[in-house]
């Protein structure tokens, strides 16, 4: 009998949830219906979201899925950071173990300082421009993934991990870039399967897509999604096992995977993915000091073995793989070199113009805001051949250079801050590899080489501010919560050293630490 008003009660609930659900659904593309359903959703989620909402955010950042039910559709991640934030804060008094802050003053400065920044170009520059909420101008999406990206970063450092955990979700954190192949699938699928662009992207689609078009008249097609999943699969190999652990021959399967990810990056057809992955691995390389050890010659032997195939094989290979090799003295397709330098040429041609317009925005930046108006009468312009094609990009601030998309945004000022975020980033990985915990060297030492190769390419060949911004923010956020803060190196105490107060102590037989001056002073003394 007791069972039948728990059932009453079920049913009082599912019923009118089911009813207000396809009436949402009736009409998904209608943005109300989204919001219902993204709210029904949330409340639906929220035992889950209260208890693992730092998970789910560790596994959001790198992964590539929309908030699909909220206007404009941002990532995941941006959703995330503001309820995992909200909820550390809540729970502030009632968990013990939350009440352990884990950031570290001089990065946690560098961010407030990049908020003030973004919030003060904003205001110089028209506002925030949410073409969503009825502005007359386009890119505020980017304040927005900075200011989320700020958010994160202090979610992130407001629940420290577990040993455990912090070794299972630091792995987790980086293979968790191979969901965008899924908008790729889709694409594959056909036509029933376009529902799953609700949840992923379609950026790295629609590339794919227009190249499709471009290769009817003989162009070269960049399944772009395959670029993140092969560097999720090497990140995640590299971070769990380290470069060491990767070329122990003993586990094969580990260097078959590996080759696989590289494959899967050369077919994205992106010269500086490549690059991107030999910095990595270079760093890598020197930061394991393997360069001492045999390990260096199984290496060198891998690369060998793959150089004499691709220079034996280069005219041979997939279009795309041929065009991310192109930057090297290899013989590829006159299409693939044509179309990889082309890309180069009318990136050139953009940064010498946006190069002088650094001394107009050297002290109050550009900011994102775009004229709607401005850039379809650029686009105008561009389809019937009286501008470069570098003008829509310099337009939309998709400058493709690291530095230039930090100092035309946002001024010295700007350039100030990024470079005391990127310092106070660095001093912290350095200390949590030096210093951190035995069992996290692996991640920690990944942490820090991937930040150093990632700095190098966002300064030298490519680099977004607004996308780097959260990337770096994540990194270093996860890095302390795994650590449980910042490690500092552990200080010597003779006294402690000391055998216990229980025994006889023999004068002559303590030793107590020397600096070395001293003890060559003394042992150069004369007798």
């Amino acid at each position: 009998m007791s069972a039948l008003p728990k059932a009453l009660l079920i049913f009082a609930f599912v019923i009118p949830l089911a009813i207000v659900m396809g009436f949402l659904l009736a009409d998904p593309t209608d943005s109300t219906s989204m919001i219902g359903v993204g709210v029904l959703l949330t409340l639906l989620l929220s035992p889950f979201l209260i208890r693992h909402h730092h998970t789910a955010l560790i596994i959001s950042a790198t992964a590539f899925i929309n908030a699909f039910f909220i206007p404009g559709r941002p990532e995941m991640w941006m959703l995330l950071s503001g309820l995992s934030l909200i909820v550390s804060i809540a729970s502030w008094p009632l968990d013990r173990e939350s009440r352990r802050y884990c950031g570290f003053r001089s990065l946690d400065l560098s961010v407030i300082f990049m908020v003030l920044i973004v919030l003060f170009t904003m205001r110089a520059t028209g506002g925030a421009g949410l073409n969503i909420l009825g502005a007359q101008v386009f890119g505020g999406r980017r304040y927005v993934t900075m200011l989320a990206a700020a958010v994160g970063y202090f979610a992130l450092v407001l629940h420290p991990l577990s040993l455990s955990r912090a070794k299972v979700l630091g792995s987790t954190f980086w293979a968790m870039s191979g969901t965008a192949i899924l908008g790729n699938l889709a694409f594959a699928l056909g036509p029933n399967f376009y529902f799953f662009f609700y949840l992923f992207p379609v950026e790295f689609v629609l590339s794919q897509a227009n190249a499709e078009d471009i290769t009817l008249a003989g162009g070269v097609v960049r399944l772009s999604g395959l670029a993140p999943l092969g560097f999720g699969i090497i990140y995640w190999l590299l971070s769990r096992f380290g470069l060491r652990g990767v070329l122990d021959i003993t586990k094969s399967w580990r260097m078959i995977l590996a080759v696989a990810g590289i494959v899967f990056i050369m077919l994205a057809g992106f010269r500086s993915n490549v690059i991107l992955l030999v910095l990595l691995l270079v760093t890598l390389f020197f930061f394991e000091e393997l360069h001492r050890t045999v390990k260096a010659g199984i290496l060198a032997l891998v690369l060998l073995l793959m150089a004499v195939f691709v220079v034996g094989f280069s005219e041979r290979l997939p279009l795309t793989i041929q065009r991310s090799l192109s930057f090297l003295p290899l013989k590829v397709s006159s299409l693939a070199k044509a179309d990889a330098e082309g890309s180069l040429q009318w990136r050139l041609d953009m940064w010498k113009v946006v190069v002088s317009d650094i001394p107009r925005y050297f002290w109050i930046g550009k900011g994102f805001s775009i004229n709607p108006s401005d850039l379809y009468f650029t686009k105008e312009a561009l389809r019937r051949g009286f501008y470069s094609p570098s003008e829509a990009a310099r337009l939309a601030g998709d400058y493709h250079n690291g530095p230039l998309s930090v100092i035309i945004p946002f001024g010295i000022f700007g350039v100030i801050g990024f470079c005391w975020f990127l310092v106070s980033v660095f001093w912290v990985l350095r200390n949590n590899y030096k210093y951190g915990h035995p069992e996290l060297e692996n991640l920690n030492r990944f942490f820090l080489a991937f930040f150093v190769a990632r700095v190098i390419f966002f300064v030298v060949f490519f680099g977004a501010a607004t996308s780097d911004f959260w990337l770096f923010a994540a990194l270093a956020g996860l890095n302390l919560s795994m650590n449980r803060g910042m490690a500092s190196r552990p200080e010597f105490n003779p006294i402690e050293s000391l055998p216990s107060t229980s025994t006889t102590i023999n004068p002559s037989t303590v030793q107590l630490p020397m600096p070395s001056v001293a003890r060559i002073k003394l042992q150069n003394a004369p007798q």
